[in-house]
Parts: structure tokens; C-alpha cells; sequence
């Protein structure tokens, strides 16, 4: 029978994924009901390198298929071998990150083992039948922004499979000296159909908004090109990265890589500036966990300033101007 939580060592450039980590924490709030073992699963050309880095996380057991050549974007062949992979170690759970990386090939992966995938999750929970076995309850915003929806994988199907949201979760910090047993496994890597010409960094002026310690959102507020170049002036003063609410995104003001609530990124930066954001839930799940927040907006009745450290009822753009000013 299925049984264990697994998690997918995704990982790029020869270094795990920081929202491995994270995975690593939602499988052991999942073990503390389930008393299940927690894994890993790698695929690499350098596993031996991934499986220091995975040491760290206190995990029971790390598995590993070494490929001859860098499997990065050949999605076809890799999901094969995690299918395989995955039928040997028969985990009742797979965590998965809501990457791309991580969409593109467990898609694929659902559709060989014939189980399902739920995608970005942001909440995990365990459900108890009346049997006494196990099922998750895996919570995503759904219908855009309108409703939250708890999904469970149909009853006697395995692996209960979802990607899991970054910056959702802290990440996992082991305690003591516990060493996983590592497990080499003889999976045939098939060739791939995508050959990889060349790779270049990407060209973006894109601030990473997950790891900013300073992040400046915009709402519906500073939605006008005057009200935007102003924010952007304010954020580079504060060496800050820029988010914005669904609305911003969609309108193009900012890419959609950096906005913020239940249908974009979590974050959990040190000061989360707040300007023109009314605060509606589906954005401010997106701040919860913010450690000093400020928010600007005309609205003294806008509901930001019931979550907000620090609220200036006013006009964003005189605030800005006479900020900038000063500078």
C-alpha cells in the first residue's frame, strides 16, 4: 500500500531550489498526523552535489536517478523517469513546486500514473476517514479571485499529488545530525524530443520580489502613469522591489510574476509598503506574515488599515512628491 510523503528536489544551475525547503516543512505538519516518512526525489547529472544540499533538510530517505547529461527543460524524458521513480518508492504523497518547472513536468507525470494533480495550493491540511486512513485536503484559490476550494483525490488513488505555492510556507530548518539513507535508483532515462541550443540569463527589469526585504505594492490607487512613475522613484529610494494587487497585473503595469495575493505570489518581507491598496482578502493572504506594514490611501474606511502597522489617510501622490522631494 502507499504509504510516505515525498517531495520533488527541484533544482537549477547546481543548487536545490529554496522552495524545496518550504516543502519540506508541509510534509512534516503532514507527518505529524500520518507519522509517515519524508523523501526526496532528485534527478541530475550532479547528484551527488543535490544530496549535500538535501542532507541538511532532515529528511528519512533521498532518492536519486543520475542522467548523463543536464536533464534542464527536457520535461518529456524527465517526467518519465519520475513516473518510474515514483512507482518504485509508491508514496501516498507528492509535493510538488508550483513552478514551472515543477507544472510542466508533473502534468505530464499525472497523466502516466493515471492519478490526479492539484495545482497551487496554498494550504494543506489532513482529513481523517471513518476507517481511520488518511486523505489531504488541498486548499487553492479557484475562479480567479472569487472563491477558495478544498480538493481531495479520489479514494484508493495514489499519490495524492499538488503543487504547493512558493513563499507559502517557512521553510524547514533541521535540528541534530540526522543522516538520510540514500537511495540509488536504476531508472532507464529515455531520450528526450527537446534538444537545448543554448542558454542565456534572462534580460528583465524585474526586482525578485520573493526575497526583497522592502517591498512597495500599488492598488488600484496608483493605477495612472503619474502615480506609477512616482511609486517607482519612492521604490528605488528604498532599494525595494515593486509588486501590485491583480488589477495592476492586469492592466500591465507591473508583470505578472510580481503580483501579490491568492492567484499571484506570498511574500514575507521585513516592510511591505501599501499605496492605493484597498485590501481585499484575496490580495492581503498574499502579506499576511509581513513584519511591519504601512499603507497610504484616500479610503480612511479601506479595509488595509485594519491590517496595516501604519496607515496615512491621503493623496498618494502629494505623499510621494513630497517624499521625493526631501530627497
Amino acid at each position: 500500500m502507499a504509504k510516505g510523503i515525498c517531495v520533488f528536489a527541484e533544482h537549477f544551475q547546481g543548487n536545490i531550489e529554496a522552495v524545496v525547503a518550504e516543502l519540506v516543512s508541509v510534509a512534516h505538519l503532514i507527518r505529524e498526523t500520518t507519522k509517515e516518512q519524508i523523501s526526496a526525489m532528485v534527478v541530475s547529472d550532479d547528484c551527488e552535489k543535490l544530496i549535500e544540499e538535501l542532507k541538511k533538510l532532515g529528511l528519512d530517505e533521498i532518492y536519486a536517478v543520475k542522467t548523463k547529461r543536464d536533464p534542464l527543460f527536457q520535461d518529456d524524458a524527465v517526467s518519465q523517469v519520475i513516473a518510474d521513480m515514483l512507482r518504485r518508492i509508491d508514496p501516498s504523497v507528492v509535493l510538488v513546486p508550483a513552478t514551472m518547472t515543477g507544472r510542466s513536468i508533473f502534468s505530464r507525470v499525472a497523466v502516466k500514473l493515471g492519478c490526479g494533480l492539484t495545482a497551487d495550493c496554498t494550504e494543506v491540511l489532513v482529513g481523517t476517514e471513518e476507517d481511520g486512513s488518511f486523505y489531504i485536503k488541498q486548499n487553492k484559490p479557484s475562479f480567479g479571485e472569487n472563491v477558495f476550494v478544498t480538493i481531495v483525490t479520489r479514494p484508493g488513488v495514489y499519490p495524492q499529488m499538488m503543487t504547493v505555492r512558493p513563499g507559502v510556507y517557512q521553510p524547514y530548518e533541521a535540528t541534530g545530525e540526522k543522516e538520510p539513507r540514500i537511495s540509488y535508483l536504476e531508472v532507464e532515462v529515455p531520450e528526450s524530443g527537446i534538444r537545448v541550443v543554448t542558454k542565456r540569463p534572462a534580460v528583465s527589469c524585474t526586482d525578485s520580489i520573493l526575497g526583497a526585504e522592502t517591498v512597495v505594492i500599488a492598488g488600484r490607487g496608483a493605477e495612472t502613469a503619474e502615480s506609477f512613475e512616482l511609486l517607482r522613484r519612492f521604490a528605488g529610494h528604498l532599494d525595494a522591489a515593486v509588486g501590485g494587487t491583480r488589477p495592476i497585473a492586469d492592466e500591465g503595469w507591473i508583470p505578472f510574476e510580481n503580483q501579490v495575493g491568492q492567484t499571484g505570489c506570498t511574500i514575507r518581507p521585513r516592510i511591505c509598503i501599501a499605496l492605493g491598496v484597498s485590501g481585499a482578502i484575496q490580495h492581503t493572504e498574499g502579506i499576511k506574515d509581513t513584519k511591519l506594514m504601512i499603507a497610504i490611501n484616500q479610503d480612511e474606511e479601506a479595509p488595509i488599515f485594519q491590517i496595516a502597522d501604519y496607515g496615512i489617510v491621503g493623496d498618494l501622490n502629494q505623499i510621494l512628491a513630497e517624499y521625493l522631494k526631501e530627497k
